[in-house]
């Protein structure tokens, strides 16, 4: 009897320890061509983890001659119609039922990437820093040499340091 793999439907995913497996995985419950439901693990491509939504479809490949032991190693949501170029890649994230894109990044064939769309524009905290610091040094030149009567000059001050953040936000 040779390996044959089989199309089933996911049903639900979560993360959870699958008998003497060493750690954690995505554990999908699925139904079988012939209904028979079935737990396996999805493997997936390092540095990519995702759980996925029920009504996807995976590629079953049973392990060790069994029907019912085996994992899922790839996986399709045909409720989603994503366009990518040639060369291009698109990671996105779904509402638990699969039907709605809530959160995308495209990496196009130009090497951009856009966050949920290209309408926003991000700026890096360097480049706003320096902006702004220019800003702060035009305003006080102006506040000099504009001085009516006595007095010191007075000297705005702008610190943006709170600002800098190591994580990536973007709103819709």
């Amino acid at each position: 009897m040779g390996l044959m793999d089989r199309l089933v439907k996911i049903a639900s995913s979560k993360i959870g320890r699958k008998g003497n497996a060493p750690g954690d995985a995505v554990i999908c419950q699925a139904e079988a061509t012939k209904g028979d439901v079935i737990t396996p693990e999805l493997y997936q491509q390092p540095g990519i983890y995702s759980a996925p939504p029920g009504g996807a479809r995976g590629i079953f490949i049973p392990l060790g001659g069994s029907r019912r032991y085996g994992v899922i190693v790839a996986t399709h949501n045909y409720e989603l119609d994503i366009q990518v170029a040639e060369g291009e890649t698109t990671i996105y994230s779904t509402t638990p039922d699969g039907k709605t894109v809530k959160a995308r990044i495209d990496l196009d064939g130009d090497g951009n990437i856009d966050l949920n769309g290209d309408s926003k524009k991000l700026v890096t905290y360097a480049a706003l820093n320096t902006a702004l610091q220019a800003l702060v040094t035009a305003i006080n030149t102006t506040f000099g040499t504009k001085l009516d009567g006595g007095g010191t000059v007075g000297a705005l001050t702008l610190d943006i340091s709170a600002a800098e953040t190591q994580t990536v936000r973007t709103g819709g």
